[in-house]
């Protein structure tokens, strides 16, 4: 089973799935860790070097149907869970349009949301 988490860290999950540094990707198999990668997110960089300053209607104008997730989306298609503390509607709709499933949650510590998920 893969796990991935939005992270800027590499400690805790980013605030910001779109926007974080990079996605840690765990690989695990009989409830133990036996793979860990580390993935740039090459959309965030896209974001911050053309998007820098935009607020309000113009943010709203690039994000309309032209806006998109795919690097996101390529980069993670093969996990079986996105750990995400909050997933804006176009990634959330992204997500669901490429049969990634992401679950929400409060806590912060990768490795925390890590051992309870493992303990099911």
């Amino acid at each position: 089973m893969k796990i991935a988490f939005a992270t800027d860290d590499r400690k805790t999950v980013a605030e910001r799935t779109g926007r974080a540094k990079e996605f840690a990707i765990y690989e695990t198999a009989d409830s133990e860790i036996i793979n860990i990668e580390f993935l740039k997110n090459t959309h965030k960089h896209h974001h911050d070097e053309h998007h820098h300053g935009m607020h309000g209607d113009g943010h709203n104008r690039h994000h309309g149907n032209g806006h998109s997730h795919k690097e996101i989306v390529d980069m993670i298609r093969d996990v079986d869970f996105l750990f995400v503390k909050r997933v804006g509607k176009h990634m959330k709709e992204d997500l669901e349009n490429a049969g990634i499933n992401y679950v929400k949650t409060d806590k912060n510590e990768i490795s925390e949301i890590l051992k309870e998920f493992l303990k099911k």
